[in-house]
């Protein structure tokens, strides 16, 4: 029974239930869309109530009207892609004179889904929250846990699971920064012995998108990649002016033992 509680609690924790669609907006002024610039966070199953205050409060004063979607539903990934869809045309990004996005690992699904079906042309930069551990969640918790991991997700979790994903944009139509993860969550450390069968763990940026402008290592997991804009803040800020990251951060690989919750923390 302890072992049971452990595992709800990890899941709790990692993939936060909050009953109802709550999208957060923030429109920065009256100006025409056509003159502004948008900022569309694409969150993935860590976007929890706290997060996405986390976000909007960081966010909200950066010159840009601000989208967080809430459009990750466990029916399916179709039906997922359907709200995007919506929401997209409901907000009418396309009026924008430019739009940037952030994207997390389900989020980024979505998005490229939805640039495959309709192309958003004013769509300038995106930066993807990539980690070589916790991309392997769907698939670890599957096969270890399948009928909580369903239970507490719903079918869209085997779904991104077993999918193909669809490609990130095409290289020069959109400017493309990675900050990568060097820690995992408490629930990889579970999964860890699911995560490293999958084969090796690639750290090298350019392996993961070839296609990417620029990357960074940071030494924060997944649940803190929601949270952690004293950290992710100026980074980002500066990728979205300038189409790179600031010097001095690492583009390297910051340690080799992802799994090690005692690595220090940034302050």
């Amino acid at each position: 029974m302890p072992r049971l509680y452990t595992l709800l609690f990890l899941f709790i924790v990692a993939f936060p239930q909050e009953g109802g669609a709550k999208h957060w907006i923030h429109v920065d002024s009256d100006a025409p869309k056509s003159e502004k610039t948008a900022l569309l966070i694409m969150n993935g199953f860590g976007g929890s109530r706290n997060g996405c205050k986390a976000q909007m409060a960081f966010w909200q004063d950066e010159g840009m009207d601000v989208y967080i979607p809430d459009v990750l539903l466990r029916e399916s990934l179709a039906a997922s892609s359907r709200a995007l869809a919506e929401f997209v045309k409901e907000q009418s990004l396309a009026e924008y004179g430019e739009v940037k996005a952030i994207c997390y690992i389900a989020g980024a699904y979505l998005l490229h889904t939805q640039l495959e079906a309709t192309p958003m042309p004013n769509l300038t930069a995106i930066i993807y929250d990539r980690s070589p551990t916790q991309e392997r969640a769907p698939t670890a918790a599957i096969a270890r846990i399948p009928v909580l991991s369903t239970l507490m997700l719903g079918g869209v979790l085997r779904e991104l699971s077993e999918a193909e994903w669809p490609p990130v944009p095409a290289a020069g139509s959109v400017q493309k920064g990675l900050a990568i993860e060097n820690r995992a969550t408490p629930l990889m450390r579970f999964l860890r012995a699911e995560a490293e069968a999958m084969g090796p763990l690639v750290y090298d940026w350019r392996a993961i998108d070839p296609t990417a402008q620029d990357a960074f290592h940071v030494a924060l997991d997944h649940d803190m990649m929601y949270v952690r804009w004293d950290v992710l803040g100026q980074p980002y800020r500066y990728f979205f002016e300038h189409g790179q990251f600031p010097e001095g951060l690492p583009r390297e690989r910051i340690h080799n033992r992802p799994f090690d919750a005692r690595y220090p923390l940034p302050e």
